[in-house]
């Protein structure tokens, strides 16, 4: 290896900078690109910010989002004086370029260090990694929290893995997972240790869990039984989407072909990575257990450091096979074998990169209808009035510049009732169905929110809320108007408007 002096040399401290620094370059080129499911979050943070807590609609205690210590931090930017939009790609780029630097010293850990410094381009390269954390989504502070967890827990570092679990637990339930991980492995390697990891994930989240069960009855977020709801799907037909798109496009593919060969490589050698291996199958069968179909890309995404990270290993192995074949190289061949694996990788994450206009593509059909939920919100902000209900088919983004409505969420993820009008309208199907296949709930839970809450507007994108069914509806068609916006794509969009001469916007 090229060494100069000690660790702190000029190669040490160019190979520990220069992937986070890539990671922050190939955000900043990507630019912003917030997701619907954000907004969530964010509206959560400006009611915990303003005083009202911790809550979707002020006044109404549910659990809708997944991520609380997200909207946390969010808050206290917030109150420092910072836009939560802008606080929240600060936090996804500066937990970007980190989630590369811990990629990086988990592969140090059984690559050289130039190798390791290979993983870590790869993955700052990789555009889905550049998106999420262009996302203003916490994925990337929960991959931060659960990947240092597994760092801590390979160094037996059980105190340290444990308040990192407590953490990732915090931004994601999924967290749970590593915590239970890591005491396992110090059950198995340090049995008098073992209490460790789960007393300190313990003092991080016990406040969270006495708040959440004194606030909503329980700490289980009510997103995951009304995703479950309305995107119900069989655990094998899961797992096989979830597999596709981990495997999307040729570069994911023989990164992931080479992570089989470093997976394979640790089972042969009982190497530590196997720990990250478990990890991540733990997940992949947590998503399929789960019962929520994968219809959001990124749900995979906190398995590609894992991939790079086995990738890495398995291209080492290679390389230093093809390495020990040779007779008595040359101590130029050497060097020039010895490269080939951190050079391979990093061109796999330059092609990656050229891939990036095809991962974007897949997010961009749900970036175009944040914008123009955005541009109805800001339009129909100036026309309600503080308490105003708004019924809405998607609830991110519209619900967030909306913040003194009281938001109809026709997902049921923070509106339990209308959580409840789904399930039975769904029983209704089924049993009318009469079968065991799962029935397509109908236009009459749509028809019972708008009889029972007559909200001011009723807003969403053409397939859902059974609109052009809806608006033929007597009960509709005579008390909304529809109004349009000059915004490009606005004939995909379904803006009524109760009319002034119809019954109190309170309900009957």
């Amino acid at each position: 290896m090229d060494r100069i002096g000690s660790g702190t040399s000029s190669y040490s401290i160019l190979r520990a900078a220069l992937p986070p620094v890539v990671a922050l370059a190939a955000a900043l080129w990507h630019g912003p690109f917030v997701i619907d499911d954000a907004y969530i979050t964010f509206r959560y943070a400006e009611n915990l910010a303003s005083g009202a807590g911790l809550v979707f609609n002020p006044g109404e205690p549910v659990l809708g989002t997944s991520s609380p210590l997200m909207a946390m931090l969010l808050a206290l930017f917030h109150l420092a004086g910072e836009e939560i939009p802008l606080a929240a790609l600060e936090l996804g780029i500066a937990s970007g370029m980190l989630i590369v630097f811990i990629a990086q010293r988990l592969a140090a850990r059984f690559v050289g260090p130039w190798e390791a410094a290979a993983v870590g381009i790869c993955l700052a390269l990789h555009p889905d990694l550049t998106l999420v954390a262009n996302s203003g989504m916490e994925t990337g502070l929960s991959m931060c929290a659960v990947y240092g967890t597994l760092l801590m827990t390979l160094r037996r570092k059980y105190l340290f893995a444990g308040l990192l679990g407590g953490v990732a637990f915090l931004l994601r339930p999924d967290g749970a997972l590593v915590v239970a991980l890591a005491a396992g492995h110090a059950l198995l390697h340090a049995p008098r240790r073992a209490w460790q990891p789960l007393a300190a994930a313990g003092v991080v989240a016990a406040p969270w869990l006495i708040y959440a069960t004194v606030t909503y009855g329980g700490v289980v977020p009510h997103s995951i039984a009304a995703k479950q709801l309305i995107h119900a799907d069989a655990a094998l037909h899961i797992l096989v989407r979830n597999f596709q798109r981990l495997v999307y496009g040729p570069v994911m593919e023989v990164l992931c072909l080479l992570a089989v060969v470093g997976l394979g490589r640790a089972l042969l050698r009982k190497a530590g990575l196997l720990l990250l291996a478990v990890w991540m199958l733990s997940y992949l069968s947590g998503l399929s257990a789960s019962g929520i179909a994968p219809i959001f890309p990124w749900y995979v995404t906190p398995l590609f450091p894992g991939v790079v990270i086995l990738a890495g290993f398995g291209l080492a192995g290679v390389s230093a096979r093809l390495l020990a074949r040779r007779a008595k190289p040359s101590q130029r061949r050497q060097r020039v074998s010895q490269a080939a694996m951190p050079v391979g990788l990093a061109l796999v994450g330059v092609f990656a990169w050229l891939d990036s206009p095809a991962w974007r593509a897949i997010h961009e059909d749900q970036f175009g209808r944040v914008r123009t939920y955005l541009a109805i919100g800001n339009f129909l902000r100036e026309r309600c009035d503080p308490g105003d209900y708004v019924f809405v088919g998607e609830v991110g983004a519209l619900a967030y510049t909306l913040p003194d409505q009281s938001i109809l969420d026709s997902s049921g993820i923070n509106s339990p009732e209308i959580y409840q009008e789904r399930k039975a309208d769904l029983a209704r199907q089924q049993a009318s169905a009469g079968s065991e296949l799962r029935a397509q709930d109908s236009p009459a839970w749509v028809l019972n929110v708008i009889s029972r809450y007559q909200p001011r507007y009723v807003i969403t994108h053409r397939p859902w809320l059974h609109i052009r069914h809806i608006v033929t509806v007597p009960l509709v068609r005579d008390a909304y108007r529809r109004i349009t916006l000059n915004v490009p794509g606005m004939e995909n969009y379904y803006i009524l408007e109760r009319n002034a001469a119809s019954a109190d916007r309170g309900g009957e």
